[in-house]
């Protein structure tokens, strides 16, 4: 029994000394980076977990006097504590670089009042919302006259409106992904505090291009300002929000008002926005075209990337490589069409006009680099731009997706989310 006993205790041990090393992980080679991906996400999700077992192995193998199982437990327990620790430190002095030292006191006492105190929790429990309305069509692709619909959620009865809406943008590459409402949390904690939340689709690849892909989400902007009386929103109070690829969409739309380039067709009105945030949305194209080619591309061998091909043609009916991917959307690739690349990178319409932006880059990201991200802000602040960088330490690629009610960097995530939306009310 004894023997039983401390084979599962080092087990246990071992178990959270691979959470605590993929904390860490950060190969530089791609396809190392796409094994690690999925783990080092749930690692990231459940490292307050991770703190609270090592500590546990620490102080068994201090009882049974198994000094593996000390320093197994105490390093694992150690480094998922800094991570938390990193995680959830403080960053509201860069909200006081661009809404001032007071910025607080920008924020309605009444909304105030419904903004979660802390940035993270262990757990916290979901909010109750109002009416959500499934699959409104809101416009139609202009490359292919496809339907374009949307989800709405709207606050609870009793809820007063500030008058903002969100517009989500979801991830997926430009060719994968759909809208999904209730994946976040936080957009219930967001229309409890009075705002209303819109989940878009927008046509993907190989069905549209990545221009039609920016004309679908200003055809959302559109629409929404249209039933702007119906959702008791202000037209003059939307908001983007992205992620990942939905971050660029996001970013080039809030950057390119009326601009007839990137207007729909035949459409009348206003596509400027109060504001715009980007969960690791790639700013520069060019340069994610080179970054994945180099990091996936030439370090993979064809007969491992070739059967992936494959596999994805069969699952999505139309096959591409990361890089290629992104040629397809653009039109080829940044030497074919290098004027095209920088017209459609948000970095390239950076200027003193850019309207509030949230970027929030974890430093491990797989996909896209945050020294992109990095360069991107302080050339916004090199524009006099009003710009917020908040970056997550050791997060990867859709660290707010997993696990978002346990998750430390989900939970910041939403927390600054909250506080940039309430300022622009």
């Amino acid at each position: 029994m004894t023997t039983i006993r401390l084979s599962l205790g080092r087990l246990i041990g071992f178990l959270t000394a691979v959470m605590a090393g993929l904390l860490l992980y950060n190969p530089k080679i791609g396809a190392f980076q796409g094994l690690a991906w999925g783990p080092k996400l749930v690692a990231s999700a459940l490292a307050p977990l991770t703190a609270i077992f090592g500590g546990l192995v620490a102080l068994w193998g201090l009882r049974r006097k198994d000094i593996p199982s000390v320093v197994i437990g105490g390093l694992s327990a150690a480094i998922a504590a800094k991570n938390v620790m990193d995680v959830t430190a403080p960053r509201e002095d860069n909200f006081a670089a661009v809404f001032g030292p007071d910025w607080r006191d920008h924020i309605p006492p009444d909304l105030q009042a419904r903004l979660r105190p802390y940035r993270y929790r262990p757990y916290y429990r979901r909010r109750s919302h109002g009416p959500m309305h499934r699959n409104v069509v809101f416009g139609q692709n202009t490359d292919t006259g496809r339907p374009l619909r949307a989800d709405m959620l709207q606050p609870p009865p009793g809820v007063a409106c500030t008058g903002l809406a969100m517009i989500f943008v979801h991830g997926g590459g430009w060719w994968y992904g759909k809208k999904d409402i209730t994946k976040f949390p936080f957009f219930q904690r967001l229309v409890f505090q009075g705002h209303v939340v819109m989940d878009i689709d927008y046509t993907l690849a190989p069905h549209s291009s990545l221009l039609g892909m920016v004309k679908d989400v200003k055809q959302a902007i559109l629409w929404l300002k249209a039933h702007a009386d119906t959702f008791q929103v202000n037209p003059e109070r939307i908001v983007l929000t992205g992620q990942s690829a939905g971050g660029q969409l996001s970013l080039l739309a809030a950057y390119t008002p009326n601009q007839p380039e990137f207007q729909p067709p035949h459409a009348e009105g206003d596509t400027s926005v109060r504001g715009v945030i980007s969960y690791q949305g790639p700013p520069d194209l060019t340069a994610l075209y080179y970054d994945i080619e180099g990091r996936f591309i030439r370090l993979i061998p064809n007969q491992v990337i070739n059967p992936i091909h494959r596999l994805l043609e069969l699952v999505t009916g139309h096959r591409k490589s990361l890089a290629s991917g992104i040629a397809g959307i653009v039109g080829g690739t940044p030497n074919d069409v290098p004027e095209l690349y920088r017209r459609l990178s948000p970095i390239s319409h950076v200027s003193d006009a850019c309207v509030p932006t949230l970027l929030l880059q974890g430093n491990h990201d797989l996909l896209v680099s945050h020294k992109d991200v990095e360069r991107f802000y302080n050339l916004m602040k090199q524009a006099n731009a009003p710009v917020i960088y908040i970056p997550f330490p050791n997060c990867n690629h859709a660290f707010e997706a997993v696990l978002p009610r346990l998750s430390p960097p989900a939970q910041v995530a939403a927390y600054y989310t909250e506080r940039f939306l309430a300022l622009l009310v």
